[in-house]
């Protein structure tokens, strides 16, 4: 067949490729998702290696995106059992892609496994700027783990071969990482100083906050804590990815509580949350929206093979129809027959689908537990802080000079504001609203009675915080937490110990 000449489903399954990759690329990552599983299922049945390679390896990229690194595994290694036997340069990219995975999980042992694997692969690296590029990842493996002779090493083994910009800014950051890890200091200093003036302006974001990042952690060994502080704000200037973000927040965090500034130290630890809180958030969206596109795609698949099927009925039908007009008897009987195993077989895929959707049910209720247990979390971190700024606030009281001096008394007023703000309980209700649809409507359709506090004191008592945990939220004693729940209780008309299963009961 000459190369034009391409196959309808062939052409339907590039189209299909090619709108994931515009998708993935624009980060509308379920599209792109939809898109490429629907693509996977024509290049297994027209068994287009290439074009089933390419969908195996976008799903499990898209998968990443969504931190399901397991699931992203998954593809990847199917992927890679097809790049095994093509002599297409595939096996390069997918166990870069295998190690990335173990890497964002922390995983250095595995993630050294499959760069190293690459490296040593001659299929896998058949370029100068191949070779440089995997020996800088297993580079940097080797200094996540501390191994800086090991990561010199690669390093100095593709020194001589010819880099070209990006590759070069980062073989010289991870140079430098391993004079660091050394504790020559200086050295990583010059040299990460100079990349930065031979940089210029012309600063890409991923380079860049490598480069910040390993000079705040290089001026806090040396406890310049204003250096360490300016580089690692200029990091987050150029950092969008959330990990990025919270790393870089954290770091502030602490820099800042050494300086003994604790409400700023504060700020940014709140920061944390907040980020934290938003990639959770859209993590559950994009969760759900995947389950969805899961099975859209089982009924896609299902539709496929009920059809197939159906034309293969069809076909044997019109045969029969034609060469053996004479046996119409026969020809009922196999038509009958054929429509109950049609029936048999559609009763089945309806059972299949109502398993699926049992488990997807069992799931998302899996989900909310997972998520409340989380809230709980933050509350019991919010008190936790609380606690710690009263701790502050009584230490700092007791130095007799703190009466008079103004600036430290306005110290102790800020942070004792913090004390009395509410906006984390506003986040944390719109959260417990997101997670637990239901419950809050129900409640106070039920029990109008209640005001806010009770019911924000009902909130904990649903994620099984018990009353020593919950005071401490408050603020209270113990026993004051008991008696504000008997009051509860007796205005939503039941005993106290049948309040928690109770208010269970209402979602």
């Amino acid at each position: 067949m000459a190369q034009e000449e391409i196959s309808a489903p062939l052409k339907v399954c590039r189209n299909l490729i090619e709108k994931g990759y515009k998708a993935k690329n624009t980060g509308a990552y379920t599209k792109a998702l939809e898109y490429f599983s629907e693509a996977e299922i024509l290049a297994e049945n027209g068994q287009w290696q290439q074009e089933l390679f390419d969908c195996k390896n976008n799903i499990g990229v898209v998968y990443v995106n969504l931190s399901n690194y397991e699931e992203a595994r998954g593809y990847y290694q199917q992927a890679l059992e097809i790049a095994e036997k093509d002599p297409k340069d595939n096996l390069f990219m997918v166990l870069n892609n295998i190690a990335n995975t173990y890497s964002y999980e922390k995983d250095y042992q595995n993630a050294l496994k499959y760069f190293k694997s690459a490296y040593n692969n001659p299929k896998a690296v058949n370029t100068d700027l191949g070779k440089i590029v995997m020996a800088i990842n297993v580079a940097d493996t080797y200094n996540k783990l501390g191994n800086f002779k090991q990561a010199r090493a690669y390093l100095q083994a593709v020194e001589k071969l010819k880099r070209i910009k990006m590759t070069d800014r980062f073989w010289r950051i991870n140079y430098a990482e391993t004079f660091f890890i050394e504790g020559k200091t200086d050295i990583a200093e010059q040299m990460m100083l100079q990349l930065l003036q031979d940089m210029g302006n012309d600063k890409d974001a991923d380079s860049y906050v490598y480069i910040t990042e390993l000079l705040s952690k290089i001026y806090t060994v040396k406890n310049n804590i204003e250096k360490a502080i300016f580089y690692a704000k200029k990091g987050l200037l150029y950092t969008h990815k959330p990990k990025g973000r919270i790393d870089l927040y954290n770091r502030l965090s602490d820099l800042y509580f050494k300086q003994s500034r604790y409400s700023v130290a504060a700020a940014y630890k709140d920061s944390v949350i907040v980020t934290k809180d938003s990639v959770a958030a859209l993590f559950s969206k994009e969760l759900f929206e995947t389950n969805k596109i899961k099975l859209k795609i089982q009924r896609y698949q299902n539709e496929l093979k009920i059809n197939s099927e159906k034309q293969s009925a069809e076909r044997t039908l019109f045969a029969i129809a034609i060469i053996f007009s004479l046996l119409l008897f026969f020809f009922i009987y196999r038509v009958l027959k054929n429509r109950l195993l049609k029936q048999k077989q559609e009763k089945i895929i309806a059972e299949n689908q109502q398993k699926i959707v049992e488990l997807e049910l069992d799931h998302l209720q899996n989900s909310i537990a997972e998520k409340n247990r989380k809230l709980s979390a933050k509350a019991l971190y919010l008190s936790g802080r609380n606690e710690l700024i009263e701790e502050v606030i009584n230490s700092v009281s007791k130095i007799k000079e703190v009466s008079h001096n103004e600036e430290v008394a306005n110290y102790i007023k800020s942070l004792k504001g913090y004390l009395k703000a509410d906006a984390e309980w506003d986040d944390f209700i719109s959260y417990f609203e997101m997670v637990n649809p239901t419950f809050l409507s129900t409640l106070t359709t039920s029990h109008p009675q209640l005001n806010p506090a009770d019911i924000r004191f009902i909130c904990y008592l649903y994620m099984n915080l018990d009353l020593k945990e919950i005071s401490n939220i408050f603020s209270i004693t113990v026993e004051a937490a008991k008696k504000r729940k008997q009051r509860i209780a007796k205005k939503m008309e039941i005993e106290a110990d049948e309040l928690y299963g109770y208010i269970l009961s209402l979602n």
